[in-house]
């Protein structure tokens, strides 16, 4: 009798602090490695000293630690200070950042995936709600082998590395 996989548990997360909420937990959970795909790194989450914190805890905790961030606009993250774009600055043999490509723009999602094994998704940048998967190493990794498709085909983000403070 063969065995049915599993379904993996969703969560629904719903507001912008909900999901800073989760991203935040998601970071401080990591063990090896984040990888993140956003439009235009939206300040609220991405910026914020709850989400930094522990995602600059981690990338100091271990010496293979890493975070890859593709992201689809550059500029949106550009138009003021970002703390995660000082944070890739600093740690810049932890962090990298780049641009996804222009043929690849209707690309609309957004997700979080951690250490291969945890997710957080949402369709649109622009939705209140997201998806939040404690342990679906499928998913994940079905997504990350997306995402490393689009990672190694889209240039570093000039834009961030040129960046004076």
């Amino acid at each position: 009798m063969a065995l049915e996989p599993q379904k993996p548990e969703i969560e629904v997360v719903s507001g912008q602090a909900e999901f800073l909420l989760r991203a935040s937990a998601l970071v401080a959970s990591a063990k090896m490695d984040i990888t993140l795909f956003s439009q235009g790194l939206d300040r609220r989450t991405y910026s914020s000293e709850d989400f930094i914190s522990p995602l600059q805890t981690f990338l100091l905790s271990h010496q293979r630690a890493r975070l890859r961030v593709l992201v689809h606009t550059p500029s949106a993250a550009m138009r003021t200070g970002h703390r995660l774009i000082e944070l890739g600055r600093r740690l810049s043999s932890r962090i990298e950042f780049r641009e996804l490509l222009s043929e690849r723009q209707l690309l609309r999602k957004e997700f979080l995936i951690i250490d291969e094994s945890a997710l957080l998704l949402r369709d649109s940048p622009d939705q209140l709600e997201a998806r939040y998967y404690a342990h679906a190493p499928l998913l994940a990794r079905d997504q990350k082998r997306e995402f490393d498709t689009w990672w190694q085909e889209s240039p570093p983000a000039a834009e961030f590395r040129d960046l004076k403070l």
